[in-house]
């Protein structure tokens, strides 16, 4: 990749072939393994986005009522309920700088370095966006859909955060942990035992599913100054994005090869589509 920059930035190239490499170096990075955008219910793309919002309408839960009716009377008129709620994109970017100097000084692994960087720190705001959503939605419940693991995540708390789901009618699809959640988990006698696991490699007893959801572990939105989060979500009705402006790059300032510096830029709004479907334990 770095040879590649070189060759264009050097050569009489035309500057949309630079910005194109540039561009493919920046999303090359933003494929680390992050788990928001996994987590998607709905992801709404620009051309969907008439203005700078979007009006997203909602079905209400058993809105619709079927009515006993005597014999010759009137079938009663019955219209489902719907909610609403909208996005409105935010804008998001930074400016990894590619100077002249850098180019002449040929120091092509400080900028692939830096543009890569760029693309994973855009990607990383993206995924903190999400995750943060998945707290917000269990608190707007109702009946908070918490649960208090205390000073370390017990076997019994996993059961309690689903039932809080499936008492909405959800099911528990993915559950993400921090890895101080996991270390608690690894060390559950239940999930340590590989004849009530389930699985015949101990190490591996908490990789792939747990209660038949799948489980992933980060660091990234799954704690405050305050607790360590386990969260467990319906991937199919818990998280939306609106997406006005994905991951941009643009050039400015063009001073070598039409080239010194570049914009990262993108248009974000994420939230919680069905608050029911989110639920979360924390312990200290």
């Amino acid at each position: 990749m770095a040879k590649r920059l070189m060759e264009l930035m050097q050569t009489t190239s035309e500057p949309e072939m630079i910005e194109s490499e540039i561009y493919g170096t920046v999303i090359e990075a933003v494929k680390k393994n992050l788990v928001g955008t996994n987590l998607l219910a709905l992801r709404i793309g620009a051309s969907a986005i008439p203005g700078g919002s979007i009006d997203i309408v909602t079905q209400d839960k058993d809105s619709m009522i079927a009515h006993k009716i005597a014999e010759g009377a009137e079938i009663p008129i019955n219209n489902e309920a719907v909610s609403y709620f909208t996005l409105t994109p935010e804008k998001y970017g930074l400016r990894p700088l590619v100077t002249k100097e850098m180019i002449e000084d040929n120091k092509w692994d400080i900028i692939q370095r830096q543009l890569q960087e760029a693309g994973y720190t855009m990607q990383k705001q993206l995924d903190s966006l999400i995750m943060a959503q998945i707290k917000a939605g269990a608190d707007a419940n109702s009946t908070a859909h918490a649960v208090n693991g205390g000073s370390a995540l017990t076997f019994s708390n996993i059961p309690e955060a689903i039932l809080k789901l499936e008492e909405d009618d959800h099911k528990a699809t993915d559950m993400v942990i921090h890895p101080e959640v996991a270390n608690d988990i690894r060390n559950i006698a239940e999930f340590v035992h590989a004849d009530k696991s389930g699985v015949t490699n101990v190490s591996q007893s908490l990789i792939g599913t747990l209660f038949d959801m799948k489980v992933w572990v980060s660091t990234n939105g799954t704690s405050d100054s305050s607790y360590k989060y386990a969260y467990v979500v319906d991937r199919n009705h818990a998280l939306c994005l609106a997406e006005k402006r994905p991951i941009t790059v643009e050039r400015y300032n063009d001073v070598t090869r039409d080239l010194s510096g570049i914009a990262i830029t993108a248009r974000w709004a994420a939230r919680y589509l069905r608050p029911e479907a989110c639920a979360y334990i924390y312990t200290t």
